[in-house]
């Protein structure tokens, strides 16, 4: 039996999960991270879709997205399948590069995006791979920081949530995400896929 089509509808949100095949670590070097931000940059401007976060880890990555005429399935699937060329050419072998489908959750409000987000960015903090957010190169977080709009990622969503005045919007960003607790990785991973039977 075959799987049901995942639901998708114009300016819906979806947190994104991709793992490496057998969680191998496919992200392990700088360059292959670097090459995935640009093609999701690349696509980006292709396909018309905005990226509120992302973080890039060895074995997996997140992806917090909002597609607009093109379906959620054609955007995976063109940065899925063309990282994955490139990662079987550097290496000169051939097969599976990612596990499966990727997961496509819906977000459905503001409170659930905050803490989403966070949870993205908390990522290397919870694999202690470093002491803070702040101290990961390889997130969406430095855009938020730096106020750098305009770019890969689409920081005036989340920063507005926080006010609308730009510096102390990034001010209580910041205090949001150096929280000290971490968020709970089941409130995000552990639902139910869009698509997917309950």
């Amino acid at each position: 039996m075959g799987r049901k089509p995942r639901i998708e509808f114009d300016g819906a949100l979806y947190h994104i999960i991709q793992r490496g095949n057998n969680k191998e670590c496919i992200f392990s070097n700088n360059l292959h991270k670097n090459y995935f931000i640009s093609k999701m940059k690349e696509f980006k401007e292709t396909m018309n879709f905005d990226v509120y976060g992302y973080v890039i880890m060895d074995n997996h990555y997140h992806i917090v997205l909002r597609r607009h005429e093109k379906k959620l399935s054609s955007i995976m699937q063109k940065l899925n399948n063309d990282y994955s060329k490139y990662y079987n050419n550097f290496y000169n072998r051939t097969g599976h590069v990612f596990q499966g489908r990727y997961k496509g959750i819906l977000v459905r409000d503001e409170k659930y995006l905050l803490s989403l987000l966070r949870y993205v960015h908390q990522n290397p903090v919870r694999a202690n791979i470093c002491k803070n957010v702040f101290n990961y190169y390889w997130s969406s977080d430095p855009y938020y920081r730096r106020n750098l709009h305009r770019q890969l990622v689409d920081i005036d969503l989340i920063l507005n949530i926080f006010s609308s005045d730009r510096k102390t919007a990034i001010e209580e960003y910041c205090k949001f995400m150096d929280a000290s607790e971490l968020e709970e990785s089941s409130n995000f991973e552990d639902l139910h896929i869009i698509g997917d039977i309950k």
